[in-house]
């Protein structure tokens, strides 16, 4: 009887570590970098379920000074070109908040959703690693922002 009770609190014990093993494999990590240049303050996350990115979102203030404007109109003529350039990509949510003396960007990707290629070929990507790659790497990503002067600040 006693051996009977032992096994099964071992079997217990085996399957909630096994459990465990199995929902750390799927769990997701977030990590935010920023980085201000020239004026610039760009926050990047992260989100991704291992060394797999699912969703990278960015938020971009930018002064007007910093693209040599002093109104609203005068910055909407030089952002409204790229956006449109953007805008209908798949996977893809973007906008811009014109205030008083900056503009505030918002870039959010879906990579479950997302063509990969076409996402690397839009204005303003960066990738780095093999062509053809179909997921984007949460390390190797990191590590090339950091390499850009972002810091981890999350």
């Amino acid at each position: 009887m006693i051996k009977q009770k032992t096994f099964r609190i071992i079997g217990m014990l085996a399957l909630l570590v096994a459990l465990a093993g199995l929902m750390a494999c799927n769990s997701e990590e977030t990590v935010t970098l920023q980085s201000e240049q020239n004026g610039v303050i760009m926050k990047i996350t992260y989100v991704a379920e291992g060394d797999e990115v699912i969703e990278q979102s960015t938020e971009s203030e930018i002064p007007y000074s910093s693209l040599m404007v002093t109104t609203k109109e005068e910055a909407q003529a030089i952002l409204d070109p790229i956006v449109a350039e953007i805008q209908g990509t798949e996977g893809l949510e973007h906008n811009i908040d014109y205030q008083d003396d900056k503009a505030i960007e918002t870039l959010t990707i879906d990579y479950t959703a997302a063509d990969l290629s076409e996402i690397s070929a839009l204005p303003g990507s960066t990738f780095e690693g093999e062509e053809g790659a179909d997921t984007v790497s949460l390390e190797q990503s990191v590590e090339m922002m950091e390499s850009q002067g972002f810091e981890v600040v999350e």
